[in-house]
């Protein structure tokens, strides 16, 4: 063993045993509390230092939850969520749009039309990012398994090293055009419908979609617009292959593909009815998750023909265990009564303060519970609490919460969030080049809301005479 790996196992080792030690307050959290801190701070300085396989830590972490701090129940509770599910469709259908060439067509005839360069490419995601998350509203996931695909055909068809800052920075410019968008409009995510129904419930009112459009529409696109340039972060020093005549080079590999085949056809038609399943889940009222996984199983049936028992050989499975073991920490959190114990310990600091503390310091809470959390267990565990201390300052009960959701969507880990954890089927990215990124982009937002909110929002919100 060398030195390196010596040094990493230890620290591996040392800082859990450390942490068992920490004073926690027994009376609010269950008595096994130290010992889900010390497992989960060993998987995460695990996953870190790389010194195991990621599945083969997550994996472990589960079995530890299992054994020694709570249920089965609670430990293997992610397997009854929707989210490994949708992961194992997503990925039989990333390998027929890979096998038929279906993914390479898509994004090489996007990128063309985005301009035919990096930067244009980017951006010209982002873009379509705040206009899908209209058109395909309430389906953040949905519109994440379309842009992990379109970036699995752009590393694909660039021939770029799927281990490569290059592969990582394509894969998260399509991952930040997906997700950033669910804050711009109340129905473009997840999060702030949630949020919607939380406050709702705690306050007795329900904010409308023009109220929120006209509160935190030109916010969101500003974030959007700001998360771009953590893409160039990403990217570093590195340079797609022929750069200077990069739209001669599409539009060549563009003809090598030669012309729409039939399997790709099948290939298109049967992910399509599988997202129309998906994003109107509102009209059918079934799991819009499982129809789309229902839909990857027909590419088995004879006569359609994209996969075969090999597929089930060549895919990614085993990050399904990665991402379930990632998912149980949020579950048992839950059930060791962390969000009481932070509540309990943050909100005093939040009383008796102005406007712009408050909203600042609902972001940092926020922040700081994601680590442990997933966002919408945040959302869930601090909804009433949060309705209660603007009450107590004079604001209406959104008000906090309308900034409380920006830091759920900020995060460091996969663990931390499904959205980040489903990035990763893709094969394409290496965490230690987003790592960095996702920390700047914390510390940044964390400035930019605690410089926005005494000079834009609140002046915005007294104009437009949402708060006094």
């Amino acid at each position: 063993m060398n030195r390196t790996l010596s040094v990493k196992w230890a620290l591996t080792l040392l800082i859990p045993f450390l942490v068992y030690f920490i004073p926690v307050p027994l009376d609010v959290v269950n008595p096994k509390m130290p010992l889900f801190l010390a497992f989960t701070v060993w998987a995460v300085v695990a996953w870190i230092t790389e010194i195991l396989p990621s599945v083969v830590v997550a994996t472990v972490l589960t079995f530890l939850y299992a054994l020694f701090v709570t249920t089965p129940q609670n430990a293997f509770g992610a397997w009854l969520t929707f989210l490994p599910w949708i992961s194992l469709g997503a990925l039989i259908f990333a390998h027929a749009m890979e096998c038929t060439g279906l993914g390479k067509r898509i994004a090489l005839r996007g990128m063309l039309m985005m301009g035919g360069s990096f930067t244009a490419t980017m951006f010209g995601l982002i873009v379509s990012g705040l206009v899908m998350a209209l058109i395909v509203p309430g389906a953040g996931m949905a519109r994440l398994v379309i842009y992990v695909t379109i970036g699995q055909g752009l590393v694909s068809a660039l021939a770029v090293d799927p281990r490569s800052r290059l592969s990582s920075a394509l894969m998260f410019g399509c991952f930040m055009a997906a997700t950033t968008p669910c804050l711009a409009y109340l129905t473009a995510g997840e999060t702030p419908l949630q949020m919607l129904s939380v406050v709702s419930a705690a306050c007795g009112r329900q904010m409308t979609w023009m109220e929120y459009f006209r509160l935190m529409t030109p916010f969101g696109i500003l974030y959007c617009l700001g998360c771009t340039f953590l893409i160039f972060m990403v990217r570093g020093k590195e340079r797609l292959p022929d750069e200077q005549h990069l739209r001669e080079t599409l539009t060549r590999r563009l003809e090598e593909l030669g012309p729409f085949k039939a399997s790709e056809a099948k290939t298109l038609l049967v992910m399509l009815i599988g997202l129309v399943g998906f994003v109107t889940e509102s009209w059918h009222h079934m799991n819009g998750a499982y129809i789309f996984c229902c839909a990857s199983m027909t590419c088995f049936l004879p006569g359609i023909n994209l996969a075969n028992q090999q597929t089930l050989r060549e895919i990614n499975t085993p990050f399904l265990f990665f991402l379930c073991g990632c998912m149980s920490i949020g579950f048992v959190a839950n059930a060791m009564n962390v969000p009481q114990w932070i509540t309990g310990a943050i909100m005093p600091m939040m009383q008796n303060q102005s406007v712009d503390v408050a909203i600042m310091l609902s972001y940092l809470l926020c922040v700081v519970l994601n680590f442990l959390l997933t966002p919408m267990a945040c959302l869930a565990s601090m909804g009433g609490a949060l309705t209660a201390m603007a009450t107590e300052l004079g604001l209406d009960p959104y008000a906090l919460a309308l900034t409380f959701q920006y830091g759920c969507d900020q995060h460091i880990f996969p663990y931390q969030t499904g959205y980040f954890l489903y990035l990763f089927t893709s094969g394409a990215v290496c965490l230690r080049y987003l790592m960095p990124a996702l920390a700047v982009r914390i510390v940044a937002v964390a400035v930019a809301v605690a410089v926005a909110i005494p000079l834009l929002l609140v002046p915005y919100w007294k104009f437009i005479g949402y708060i006094q």
